[in-house]
């Protein structure tokens, strides 16, 4: 069995990104207030992962493992603050642990498979994300930075030998974090997007989702579409190109 990390190389987070967020510190919030939610994600795996040295043999998620569309829970909760130096605080939670029956004719990571094989990809992570307010209106705009921590692994298992290929996803991923919304005054509504981001060394990670929102008193809804990418080249001699992309749905209190 081979262990590596998919994200062992370190990456750098741009310093525009960092100098924007601390300009931007004194339209932090006026009282303390924060914000708890919940939300149903429906999404389907798309992809490859690719062993460069045995004659490129790639292994598609969809076709050759079998992944199909699975049902996602994410915890959320906020809390914003009137002290202009500190930034606000959002810790978020997901549980990204899906199995698939496959079958596969390939040798990969050194392993060969001929047959039926069990696959686990784990992308479970939290999320640690640092901002400021730099619109607090009817246009609403944070910038920050979104630390995400995985505990997770790619093991593909040969179900006639038992041979298995295992690959470690346990690194933190510093990523800039931006937040977007536009509010529809007398009404509720409101439309927005959130984006966490980072490319480095042909390296690349991305969170993204856009909905509308409704809010009625300290109640709120949300409901809009997600995707998230993970394109990793050459660690150990495979390169991963995965996403994660499908509905959501949220609900919860903002105080």
């Amino acid at each position: 069995m081979k262990n590596s990390s998919l994200f062992s190389r370190k990456s750098l987070l741009p310093a525009a990104v960092l100098g924007a967020s601390l300009a931007a510190s004194s339209a932090s919030a006026d009282v303390i207030g924060g914000e708890v939610s919940v939300s149903y994600w429906n999404a389907g795996y798309g992809g490859d992962v690719n062993d460069r040295v045995a004659s490129a043999q790639k292994i598609d998620l969809q076709d050759d493992l079998n992944f199909d569309d699975s049902d996602f829970v994410e915890f959320s909760a906020a809390i914003e603050h009137p002290v202009p130096i500190l930034p606000n605080v959002k810790i978020k939670h997901i549980d990204l642990d899906e199995s698939a029956n496959g079958s596969l004719s390939v040798n990969f990571d050194g392993v060969t498979f001929d047959g039926d094989a069990k696959t686990d990809l784990d992308l479970t992570h939290s999320s640690a994300i640092l901002y400021y307010e730099v619109l607090d209106n009817y246009v609403n705009l944070d910038l920050g930075l979104d630390v995400k921590l995985f505990d997770g692994q790619l093991r593909i298992e040969d179900v006639g030998t038992g041979s298995v290929s295992e690959t470690k996803i346990d690194d933190p991923i510093p990523m800039a974090y931006v937040a977007a919304s536009v509010e529809l005054p007398l009404t509720g509504l409101s439309f927005g997007a959130q984006v966490s981001g980072i490319s480095y060394s042909g390296d690349k990670v991305m969170d993204a989702k856009a909905g509308i929102r409704y809010d009625i008193s300290l109640l709120f809804v949300e409901a809009g579409y997600r995707s998230m990418m993970i394109q990793v080249e050459d660690v150990n001699d495979i390169d991963v190109d995965a996403d994660l992309s499908g509905a959501f749905i949220s609900t919860g209190i903002d105080f």
